[in-house]
């Protein structure tokens, strides 16, 4: 019986202008590689959840993270469950307060009343073997839930004027720039899952 690794984000798409706004990967960061990607991150499933998924036969990667392993034949059962989008995250507020504040301290403080996001679409991308740290080369199922952000205008200022301090970890990018995987000065790589960003594929 094979198994299969499950790894379900959201991905939040905040743009100035015709441009989207990309942050250089912590991890990828530490490892002295420049890497942009979109703000958003594992979904967390609710503890009502854990029997449910357990009952799958899974095996849990990390606290509460929809990053699992359980075998083959339930994918369609917990695909399911996935997209009744109930006992789980339904929005990227979470990350975005963990990167824009908490990690990169880009903003002081942000709450719940300044941002507004819809969900515009969920890709899912063909499996593959995942690169992802103490998970080399396990097969991999991707859930991918793309959000339109718009922030409140002082909150969307202030992302603003951090694109442009010095050895800035933002960068607002065009649309060819995420489709040929590097800004136009060749000097920083953008990740591939950016592309999801453009359209439903």
């Amino acid at each position: 019986m094979q198994d299969i690794r499950i790894s379900a984000a959201n991905l939040a798409r905040i743009r100035v202008e015709d441009r989207n706004i990309l942050i250089l990967n912590r991890n990828r960061l530490k490892k002295g590689q420049r890497v942009l990607t979109p703000f958003g991150g594992a979904i967390e499933f609710e503890p009502s959840a854990r029997p449910f998924l357990a009952g799958l036969g899974t095996a849990f990667e990390k606290g509460a993270d929809l990053r699992l392993i359980i075998p083959q034949e339930r994918l369609p059962v917990f695909e399911r469950w996935f997209y009744l989008r109930q006992e789980r995250e339904v929005s990227p507020f979470r990350e975005l307060m963990e990167e824009l504040v908490e990690e990169e301290a880009i903003l002081p403080h942000l709450s719940t009343d300044q941002v507004a996001a819809q969900l515009l679409w969920t890709a899912k991308p063909p499996q593959g073997l995942t690169d992802r740290a103490g998970s080399e080369g396990v097969l991999t199922q991707r859930y991918l839930e793309i959000f339109e952000v718009t922030l409140v205008p002082g909150v969307h200022n202030q992302i603003i004027q951090a694109l442009a301090v010095p050895e800035a970890k933002l960068m607002a990018v065009s649309q060819q720039e995420i489709l040929a995987g590097q800004t136009a000065d060749g000097k920083t790589e953008i990740g591939s899952v950016s592309r999801y960003l453009l359209q439903r594929e």
